[in-house]
């Protein structure tokens, strides 16, 4: 036997020890290609998370104008309501005949509260013999009014009244001019007059 034979015989009889996990593993280097696609999906999600956002902040937005809407509806209304309910209570304050002096009363009933209509009660008491006496008559026309303020359930209204007045001494009527500034509360669905200042 030769040496060189010698030799082969000796490896291959020797018992290989080392496993294909033990030789450290080399990966293969990344393509150019493959980074290129990473950062194109990277860059898709951005968009897509910064569209999601903007979205977002846009309904947030409309639910808030859409509230403003609601809340400006509201007010509006409210307003058109105390309009209404002044301008007949301003004509009712302001209209009167010596003849049917509780003609006044009842009109006053339908618009007021209980509080107002024990002033105005209090206070016919002292102007309704006056009136008869005088053969007093009047009548208002609302010139101008306006909303000075609706807070809640509270509204503040200012009303300019021309009073064409007769009585026993001038049978012509004499037309006066009336700046009211009325106070309304809301119960219920109605808006009633609580008091009223002579300007």
């Amino acid at each position: 036997m030769t040496i060189d034979e010698a030799v082969h015989d000796d490896l291959d009889t020797t018992t290989d020890t080392t496993t294909d996990t033990d030789a450290p593993r080399v990966e293969p280097p990344a393509t150019p290609g493959a980074a290129r696609d990473w950062r194109k999906i990277a860059a898709a999600v951005l968009v897509v998370l910064l569209a999601l956002g903007a979205i977002g902040y846009l309904a947030v937005q409309l639910r808030a104008a859409h509230r403003d809407l609601d809340r400006y509806d509201a007010a509006k209304v409210a307003e058109a309501e105390v309009l209404e309910s002044a301008r007949g209570l301003a004509v009712a304050l302001t209209t009167y005949d010596y003849r049917d002096l509780a003609a006044q009363q009842r009109q006053l009933e339908q618009g007021s509260t209980e509080a107002f209509l024990q002033k105005f009660a209090e206070t016919n008491k002292t102007l309704g013999p006056m009136f008869t006496q005088l053969q007093a008559s009047a009548k208002g026309t609302v010139v101008e009014i306006a909303v000075r303020e609706v807070r809640g359930d509270l509204a503040t209204v200012l009303a300019a009244v021309d009073q064409a007045a007769t009585s026993k001494q001038s049978a012509q009527p004499t037309t006066q001019a009336s700046r009211l500034r009325l106070h309304l509360v809301r119960q219920g669905d109605r808006w009633l007059l609580d008091s009223v200042d002579l300007l």
